[in-house]
């Protein structure tokens, strides 16, 4: 467990996705983190900014279509009461999922990225099935904007899940990215 256990007092999930075990801690507590170590690292898809808590990976997204002024005011929002530190760490969560996640939230927000960890490597499900998985099928719109909220892009498959009218629909850091990532699951 990270530092602080009153601030990460939540339930912990183990995973295995790809054959590499995660230990998720669910916190709702996000005003209580004090300390973020944050980096951009390059990824077979782009720039990544990387934020970590005490060794836990609390934040990743691409920068090319938010930018990373935008990604940056993303991150301190979600965490407004840490102090932020630029590293030279450079990991590619893409490449090498980390073992340890850290997902600030709602509760309800912890049940569907709860529900996207179950969605397997290389398969698709729609926005509504997705809810359903989450417990909250009469939701729709609300577990979409949670998926959109997803801190931890492509550790947190949120670019797995697709609308029901077809197309391959919006991501946070953008359509093509999504279609790439997609792509690759197909292939491997």
């Amino acid at each position: 467990m990270p530092r602080c256990r009153r601030a990460y007092r939540s339930r912990t999930l183990t995973t295995a996705d790809n054959g590499v075990t995660m230990v998720i801690v669910f916190t709702t507590k996000r005003n209580e983190i004090r300390k973020i170590e944050y980096s951009f690292s390059s990824t077979p898809y782009g720039e990544m900014l990387t934020a970590w808590c005490n060794g836990w990976l609390c934040y990743a997204t691409f920068t090319q279509y938010l930018t990373r002024d935008v990604a940056l005011r993303e991150l301190r929002r979600l965490f407004p009461c840490a102090t932020y530190t630029l590293t030279s760490r450079q990991e590619d969560p893409t490449s090498t999922p980390p073992r340890r996640i850290l997902l600030a939230g709602t509760r309800f927000r912890h049940d569907v990225w709860r529900a996207l960890l179950k969605v397997p490597y290389g398969s698709t499900m729609t926005y509504s099935a997705l809810a359903a998985m989450a417990g909250h099928g009469r939701a729709v719109r609300a577990v979409a904007t949670s998926v959109g909220c997803n801190p931890i892009s492509v550790v947190v498959p949120c670019h797995r899940i697709l609308p029901s009218s077809g197309g391959i629909g919006n991501y946070h850091s953008g359509a093509e990215i999504k279609r790439r990532l997609l792509q690759a699951e197909a292939l491997a």
